[in-house]
């Protein structure tokens, strides 16, 4: 709703008393409400942090989803040797399954890869591993180092707080601010919050217990319409 100064009260008041007060009452609310929304678009380049808020959260909505990364893609196969160790994929797996995202069953197979480092074997005893129904919701492959990464992403990341920021700086074309920031986890998913699942992706029990706490900072640049984190 707009506000208006005691001065411009009155003016519109008096206007209302001539006989064209009608028509002059409605051209000096519509010129004062231009007046204040070109105003309001200006303050998206102020530097606060409710400004600074959108934008590191417009960039976060595209480059801040939480996943959990591992190198094998699905169906993954477990030889039965190692279905019992305590770290690695196979408690992975395990607590993936009680947790509705994977479907194991017992079959035979050569194994490849990591597990297969010395080359492939002959078939033996696995743990086959697949994505449910419910495991696809979740499951993405994404972009990582070595080539394509196998991904559950849990929850999105989003400005909780704004900590400080730089006093805005021109550097040859550009004006910038470095802001630090707060996040927190939205929208977690309810498999992410389960003690077992927690227990074997340290990752996940360390973002969802409080490593979003820590600081993270941001560059910003102040563009036309207002403040952006420029592309890398």
């Amino acid at each position: 709703m707009w506000r208006y100064t005691s001065a411009a009260k009155c003016y519109i008041s008096k206007l209302s008393d001539t006989p064209k007060g009608y028509f002059m009452r409605k051209l000096a609310l519509i010129s004062i409400a231009g007046l204040l929304l070109i105003a309001g678009c200006n303050d998206s380049k102020k530097p606060d942090a409710a400004n600074f808020t959108k934008t590191i959260n417009q960039y976060l909505a595209r480059h801040g989803q939480a996943c959990t990364f591992f190198a094998q893609t699905f169906p993954i196969d477990i030889p039965a040797s190692a279905l019992m160790d305590q770290y690695g994929t196979a408690p992975q797996m395990a607590a993936l399954e009680l947790a509705g995202l994977v479907h194991g069953s017992n079959t035979t197979a050569v194994i490849h890869g990591m597990m297969g480092a010395l080359g492939p074997s002959a078939p033996r005893p696995v743990r086959r591993y697949e994505l449910t129904d419910e495991g696809r919701k979740y499951f993405q492959v994404k972009p990582g180092v070595f080539g394509q990464n196998s991904a559950f992403c849990y929850g999105q990341e989003t400005v909780d707080s704004i900590v400080k920021w730089t006093e805005p700086a021109t550097m040859g074309p550009y004006t910038q601010s470095e802001v630090t920031y707060t996040y927190k986890i939205a929208d977690l998913a309810p498999w992410a919050k389960r003690a077992d699942v927690q227990q074997a992706f340290g990752d996940i029990r360390t973002t969802v217990s409080g490593i979003s706490k820590a600081n993270e900072m941001a560059g910003l640049q102040l563009a036309n319409k207002g403040w952006e984190v420029p592309a890398p």
